[in-house]
């Protein structure tokens, strides 16, 4: 494995777009979040932050940490020093933490699993979703999805997707109807066409993306990894 050039500063990331995330909802939930009631959102909590940040088993320690930023203004890592950079935002009961460690190939690296397992481990009352999106030559996407007393879903693929769980069921046990009023078309008679992105903001309360015109901020650190993260982080994003 080559090491990463850490002098070379201007070097671009292998995946063309990729998401990398885990939200956490405590209990009690949110009514879900539309385009206007977002704005009504909780401020964000920046000292809560700190504490989320430094319990991630993907941190070593928090070197610095700059001013929060609108969530909708994040991008997608493009060179070498955003590989270090972890945003949190703190809304309420709702959490969530963008880290490029959480990245996997679903060949190689399984990265997501161990980050969302500690996170299930420290938060089982919450309801967690892991997501893992990588734009390489083709998209290979991973999801998962914690909520207290039903078994876990998981699904990860490329063209072809791998299913465990019942999502129907998952939706039940938060208060969901499948198909009713704000929820997503869940069809496991179709699982190319199953919408994930629609499941998962249900599930997330409307905060899986951004909204346009939201103003929800995060906090941006900047951290160390372990010699096993930094290895794990080079097997996916190094540029070969």
């Amino acid at each position: 494995m080559s090491p990463l050039p850490h002098d070379d500063r201007a070097a671009v990331t292998a995946p063309r777009l990729s998401v990398t995330r885990i939200t956490r909802i405590h209990p009690p939930a949110p009514a879900r979040y539309d385009r206007h009631t977002v704005t009504r959102a909780p401020a964000h909590d920046p000292v809560r932050a700190r504490q989320v940040v430094n319990a991630l088993s993907t941190v070593a320690s928090v070197v610095d940490e700059c001013e929060p930023v609108r969530r909708r203004d994040l991008g997608h890592p493009r060179v070498l020093a955003d590989l270090d950079r972890v945003t949190v935002g703190c809304w309420g009961s709702v959490v969530q933490i963008t880290d490029p460690a959480f990245g996997e190939d679903g060949i190689s690296s399984r990265n997501l699993d161990d980050a969302f397992d500690a996170q299930v481990k420290d938060h089982p009352d919450a309801r967690i979703t892991g997501v893992c999106e990588m734009g390489f030559s083709e998209t290979y996407a991973k999801y998962l999805v914690h909520v207290p007393g039903v078994p876990r879903v998981a699904a990860d693929g490329w063209e072809d997707m791998d299913l465990t769980g019942d999502p129907v069921e998952t939706l039940r046990a938060v208060g969901v109807t499948p198909g009713g009023p704000g929820s997503a078309d869940v069809s496991l008679d179709d699982l190319e066409g199953f919408v994930w992105s629609a499941y998962l903001d249900v599930l997330a309360c409307g905060l899986h993306v951004p909204f346009v015109n939201e103003q929800l901020r995060v906090s941006v650190f900047k951290v160390t990894r372990s010699a096993d993260v930094r290895d794990a982080i080079e097997d996916v994003w190094h540029q070969h």
